[in-house]
């Protein structure tokens, strides 16, 4: 008889155990009709077809020249509507003189002004380590000749987390006052937090058209959902003492939140800025795609040219951007708690932050003055590690370019291939019932319903192969980063030293920008699905890795110690009793792996991956707006399809 030990639930048909293997079953079953069904009907009922064979009466309602025909409008009357005249062409101005002065600020101050002032800033905030990080950051921007895009990029990432602060922390301290305000913004915000950052660029497009300032709108909203939530969980967990306290005394509403409430949450709202700023940092590298500039284009147009090298250079520019951003405002969050201050007295700190401060004047004034080598970085100071890398990089083809390519063409030829044909070759019909299926055995009708409309309303925006492409892709790409990210999760759970040694490397990993991934994988498996399902997968690891770690960690002791007493092997303590404790969190690391896979997997189509990635690149490359929008829209779909399915798998 079966021990049920304490915290568990036993291993019957209504258990955790009994769950997931039923909904196997009813998976592998789902799979085995859409197979048979594939092999019966192939080439009968293409969703293609029947699409196409809606009477013409209806021809209006194509979504993609619906959107054709709004951009048309926008181009014929974006100087004469109201709309625009007095709405989004004062905005669009507005925003662009907000990037062109913040980066006119830098250029006055001219690049030892800068440097000064950041590494000053730096040493204050966080100490030593950091100010030097900050000055390895500055010296690779300008080093390798990339210090105008490195501004650019900084003047870019100031508007927008500006932008995005002054709209969500209100609304934060809004939601954390009241509840109705919560309620109504937690779908919104949980919208927003599962549409990945190129349905973002089409919609400002539309309304700013290429540069700037769509640029900064689009990373603004994609950055404002962390400012909204964690300023509301800031101001709501206010100690309930305090504020009764204040109450009692006397205090008005206004008087409690400028004098309690935003003081004591302090410290967490700060924590919310930088991860504001870190979402920033990741859009408006994507952001390049519209006209941002920066150090996004050079990546893109490095790639573009399969120049490994000289988007290695930018790379390592974006990472150290990024890494400085959130170490300086990491330590600025943590209220001086995991912050190394500076040596010295009080004063001596102040002398040398006065002294800094002249000396960056000092550089203003000779760059007004006309000093040559103030202009800008003195080109005898640059260096270029590009074609070492090059040399590097032809190296590794030579070594292992044969055995790369012969692994892409298996994957392709064995998995990818297959698993795509059978989704845009299956009647539609089929494939929606199949979705549908999958979301009942998972989270009931509701889920169903969520799931058999979002997959239905890709084949409706007429991008039915784009979008079962790109579902192919995620697929596989999530099986990988599943099963890699388990198994790294519970080694590290059952080894100190392993989740030593994993720590400071997730750390890099989830600082980095998602755009910085694809430059390794081209350089090893060149250009295609799959260099893009192999970014997707190192992308989506750290998380996954992390949750399960966690999972497994905090289990209850007790339970532990009583099945290790009942004599139970490594492997049945791990199935038995630590994976069903562990259930909550292991779910929540599909998600967010699934999540992220399908983020990366469309960015992925900068570096050939096709699907609905391309249909955003390439409809806005070539002002196909329609192609763009309805990319995007699918997109959208496919990412409320996946993220219910696996929330309602979690809560089940």
């Amino acid at each position: 008889m079966a021990t049920a030990y304490p915290g568990t639930a036993p291993a019957a048909a209504g258990g955790p155990a009994g769950r997931v293997v039923g909904r196997l079953a009813w998976g592998l079953g789902v799979l085995a009709v859409l197979l048979t069904g594939y092999a019966a009907l192939h080439g009968r009922f293409p969703f293609p077809d029947v699409y196409a064979a809606l009477p013409d009466r209806y021809a209006w309602v194509e979504p993609a020249a619906l959107f054709d025909r709004a951009y048309a409008w926008v181009v014929a009357n974006r100087n004469t509507s109201p709309l625009f005249l007095y709405g989004f062409n004062y905005l669009s101005v507005g925003l662009g003189s907000a990037v062109v002065l913040i980066n006119q600020a830098l250029t006055l101050l001219a690049w030892p002004g800068v440097v000064l002032l950041g590494v000053l800033a730096a040493w204050r905030v966080a100490g030593g380590r950091v100010a030097l990080l900050v000055l390895a950051a500055f010296a690779v921007f300008g080093l390798t000749g990339l210090w105008n895009e490195a501004m650019t990029t900084l003047a870019l990432i100031t508007t927008s987390v500006l932008i995005a602060l002054l709209v969500g922390i209100p609304i934060g301290i809004a939601a954390g006052r009241s509840e109705r305000v919560e309620r109504l913004t937690r779908p919104v915000l949980d919208f927003m937090q599962i549409m990945p950052a190129f349905a973002y660029l089409m919609p400002m497009l539309l309304l700013f058209g290429i540069g700037n300032p769509a640029a900064a709108v689009a990373t603004a909203v994609y950055a404002v959902p962390p400012a909204v939530r964690i300023t509301a969980m800031a101001v709501r967990d206010v100690d309930a003492g305090a504020v009764e306290a204040t109450t009692s005394l006397g205090s008005t509403p206004w008087q409690l939140l400028t004098k309690v409430r935003l003081p004591l949450a302090r410290r967490t709202i700060l924590l919310g800025v930088n991860q504001t700023i870190m979402l920033a940092t990741s859009m408006v590298v994507i952001a390049s795609v519209i006209g941002a500039g920066g150090l996004g284009d050079a990546v893109y147009q490095a790639l573009n040219k399969v120049d490994v090298g000289r988007a290695f250079e930018a790379g390592v520019a974006i990472v150290l951007m990024a890494i400085a951003l959130d170490r300086v405002t990491a330590a600025a969050g943590s209220g001086g708690a995991a912050r190394e201050l500076p040596p010295g007295p009080r004063r001596w700190r102040r002398a040398v932050l006065g002294a800094g401060t002249l000396l960056a004047l000092g550089a203003a004034a000779g760059r007004l003055a006309g000093v040559g080598w103030l202009a800008g970085w003195p080109d005898a100071l640059t260096v270029s590690a590009a074609g070492l890398v090059n040399a590097a990089n032809d190296g590794v083809q030579a070594l292992v370019g044969t055995w790369a390519a012969g692994f892409a063409a298996a994957l392709l030829a064995v998995v990818l291939d297959p698993l795509r044909t059978l989704l845009t070759d299956s009647p539609w019909w089929l494939v929606v019932l199949a979705a549908a299926a999958i979301g009942h055995a998972l989270g009931g009708v509701r889920t169903a319903l969520v799931g058999g409309a979002a997959i239905l309303l890709t084949g409706l925006l007429g991008v039915w192969e784009f979008g079962m492409d790109t579902l192919s892709q995620v697929i596989v790409a999530a099986l990988v980063t599943v099963s890699a990210g388990f198994v790294a999760g519970v080694l590290a759970a059952r080894s100190d030293r392993l989740a030593a040694v994993l720590r400071p490397l997730l750390d890099a990993m989830q600082t980095l920008p998602p755009f910085v991934y694809l430059i390794p994988v081209v350089a090893l498996f060149g250009i295609g699905r799959v260099p893009a399902l192999a970014a997707a997968v190192v992308y989506a690891l750290p998380p996954v890795i992390r949750l399960v770690n966690d999972g497994i960690r905090g289990c209850s002791a007790g339970a532990v110690e009583a099945a290790v007493s009942q004599g139970s092997s490594r492997w049945q303590l791990l199935t038995k009793v630590q994976l069903p404790l562990a259930r909550s969190s292991l779910l929540l690391a599909v998600n967010q792996g699934i999540m992220m896979v399908l983020a990366m997997v469309v960015i992925g189509a900068l570096v050939g991956a096709g699907a609905l990635g391309y249909g955003v690149v390439f409809g806005m490359a070539q002002n196909q707006l329609g192609l763009g929008m309805t990319s995007g829209l699918a997109i959208v779909c496919l990412g409320l399809l996946l993220d219910r399915m696996t929330q309602s798998a979690a809560r089940t």
